[in-house]
């Protein structure tokens, strides 16, 4: 979680690392964001920024995440929203449920050439 944390304060240098990963950390111990298939959805909601921040990593080596499926996660699609923007953080983490839900979409997601390649799919 902390290169994740890393990934979504990139660019922004009023986040402190320390607490978004503090956030996605204690959102994780709600319940697992693995959703099956090897896809994760570590996400937070934060003070501090306007706008909703992803992040996207394949991971080299698969984690164990305590997924749904009992399956390894290879690929993490972070995401912190502001606060106060429950109605925007629900409509995105459905999107990306529905997206990760299609089995060619999942397909695609795993054998993208790179972190960009599989950014442009998810947008």
């Amino acid at each position: 979680m902390e290169e994740v944390a890393t990934l979504l304060i990139r660019g922004n240098a009023s986040l402190n690392k320390d607490t978004v990963f503090h956030l996605l950390v204690a959102r994780e111990r709600l319940g697992s964001t693995g959703i099956g298939h090897g896809i994760a959805i570590p996400h937070a909601r934060l003070n501090g920024i306007q706008t909703p921040t992803p992040a996207v990593l394949r991971l080299t080596r698969p984690l164990s995440f305590d997924a749904i499926d009992g399956e390894p996660v290879s690929l993490v699609l972070a995401l912190v929203v502001p606060a106060d923007a429950t109605e925007t953080h629900l409509e995105i983490l459905a999107a990306l449920a529905k997206l990760s839900d299609d089995p060619a979409r999942r397909a695609d997601f795993h054998s993208a050439a790179s972190c960009d390649d599989l950014f442009n799919l998810l947008t």
